[in-house]
């Protein structure tokens, strides 16, 4: 059957009407050449020159009052989270056995959106089906391509799990595309291909309800062969708990930002909606649901009873002739300076919109806009957790603010940021030797001493630099318009060919079988 003859018979669906109005959406977006180079060289006006941006450069008469403002906070936004504790562990096998009782939900997929992941996915599978029965697992390899860039689908297929093969490169549309594939599950399982699963791992479908609409679960990075790694591994290991429990603080008190991209728990009905909401951006995917989530009305909570592995670079700033599988980067300086921190700047506007337009979760709206308001950062030197508003503003006044400060107050400023390094110190050894010890996940504290500090450091400096930078690029980005999921007919038409071939394996038939390559559907 042609491709032709299936988009003709698809057009009396609604989704054949989503794919024709994502298509006439298609030619709208495409802006003229000339309006391209206006929109290019307009906006960065004389950034290749003097700099359009100087207007940033604020004018503090009050130096001091500019620098006190932050570390004010630091008490209260960053040891404000230890007050609460991580969940007790999840229990055993023994636990369920005892009870008669599955550890699992039966009514949960589990998607693994993947690039280039042969390398890494065995041992993510492996992990995967001792949890999940290989019908309920849903690999969706992606890349630029008609036919699969690796062998992803043979390691696949020892496991008995259902492989789709995406041809446009984007972790977000193969959301989308794993979220009809799995339409006849209730529940969503979200994880990154290098994500192990451990043996008690919670499906805590429980947890959702009418408000609650996401369940994100707390993460600890390691090396490959899951054992502590280098210095940089370990540290962002510390980083990563840190920001779990920060999340977790959130999530009780209103609602957490986002769910850590790494993995997920949702409803998939609703996970449809906010992917439909969400505005089909392929960087930072993980920050845009949860902002579609929270405007939707939906809360975001933590389950912290498990630290799940995630890969991590094992280098800050070079890895030669290393490559890593999957979407992570070889080096922790790619990482946040390219892909994390790419949309911080843009996101000013979307967490604006949202602390003005959006008061969907209730009581719970006061508690998630402080935290969507001021993220602690203060002044971006070695603290980084969740960016937001408060956060991003500091990162892009901090080269005017910084210089200005130590040439009129040199002693004051710097006594300042010996604080402020001696606070976060004390914040850090404070949780590691108290929360991760209770868990039994103690970072060594010599990694602490001699790494951990000059590792926050280099961070903020990326991050300070990475703010720039984006601004340097949003003017190519932006040149052309970047269309919503439901507006982007590759997207749709994926859809459209993944429900083709659903219905062509007739009437009785309960799923996509065990492979299948789904291409884009021509205009």
């Amino acid at each position: 059957q042609s491709l032709r003859g299936v988009v003709d018979r698809a057009r009396e669906s609604s989704l054949g009407t989503l794919y024709n109005r994502a298509t006439l959406v298609n030619i709208k977006h495409e802006r003229r050449y000339w309006v391209q180079l206006v929109i290019e060289y307009g906006t960065l006006g004389h950034c290749h020159q003097p700099g359009s941006f100087v207007g940033f450069c604020p004018s503090e008469a009050h130096e001091e009052t500019s620098l006190i403002f932050p570390c004010l906070r630091l008490p209260s936004y960053s040891f404000t989270p230890l007050l609460t504790t991580f969940e007790d562990d999840a229990p055993d096998h023994e636990f369920y056995e005892s009870r008669r009782i599955s550890p699992t939900a039966p009514d949960t997929a589990l998607l693994i959106p993947c690039y280039r992941a042969a390398s890494v996915l065995g041992r993510t599978l492996e992990a995967a089906v001792k949890i999940f029965p290989p019908s309920h697992i849903f690999v969706i390899a992606n890349g630029d391509a008609l036919s699969p860039i690796d062998h992803t689908e043979e390691v696949c297929r020892p496991y008995g799990v259902n492989h789709i093969w995406s041809p446009v490169g984007s972790k977000i549309i193969a959301l989308f595309v794993g979220c009809y594939a799995a339409k006849r599950f209730r529940y969503a399982l979200l994880i990154d291909d290098d994500c192990i699963l451990p043996p008690n791992f919670p499906v805590v479908v429980s947890r959702l309800s009418d408000t609650v609409r996401c369940i994100g679960y707390t993460i600890k990075a390691v090396a490959a062969d899951s054992l502590p790694g280098t210095y940089c591994q370990q540290a962002q290991d510390l980083e990563y708990k840190l920001a779990g429990l920060q999340r977790t603080f959130a999530g009780r008190i209103g609602s957490a930002t986002f769910p850590h991209g790494a993995i997920s728990l949702w409803e998939r009905s609703f996970l449809r909606e906010t992917l439909q909401d969400h505005p089909g951006f392929s960087i930072s995917e993980d920050w845009f649901l949860g902002n579609s989530c929270r405007r939707l009305g939906g809360r975001i909570q933590m389950c912290s009873s498990v630290f799940v592995e995630t890969h991590a670079p094992p280098s800050f700033l070079f890895a030669a002739g290393k490559r890593r599988g999957g979407f992570g980067e070889t080096t922790v300086f790619k990482q946040r300076f390219m892909r994390w921190n790419f949309f911080l700047v843009n996101g000013l506007r979307y967490n604006v919109i949202y602390l003005v337009k959006s008061w969907k979760l209730g009581v719970y709206e006061i508690g998630t806009k402080l935290f969507v308001l001021q993220e602690v950062s203060p002044l971006c030197l070695p603290f980084e957790l969740p960016h937001q508003l408060y956060e991003t503003v500091l990162a892009i006044i901090a080269p005017f603010v910084l210089p200005i400060s130590l040439i009129v107050r040199p002693r004051f400023c710097i006594v300042l940021i010996m604080a402020t390094f001696a606070l976060y110190f004390l914040n850090v050894v404070i949780f590691n030797e108290v929360h991760l010890r209770l868990k039994q996940e103690r970072v060594s504290l010599k990694v602490i001493l001699l790494y951990y500090m000059p590792y926050k450091t280099m961070i903020a400096i990326i991050n300070v630099g990475s703010n720039y930078w984006s601004l340097y690029k949003y003017a190519r980005y932006f040149a052309k318009r970047r269309p919503k999921l439901t507006e982007d007919h590759k997207a749709v038409g994926l859809v459209l060919k993944l429900e083709e071939s659903a219905q062509n394996r007739g009437p009785g038939s309960t799923g996509l079988g065990r492979n299948l390559t789904v291409r884009s559907v021509g205009v």
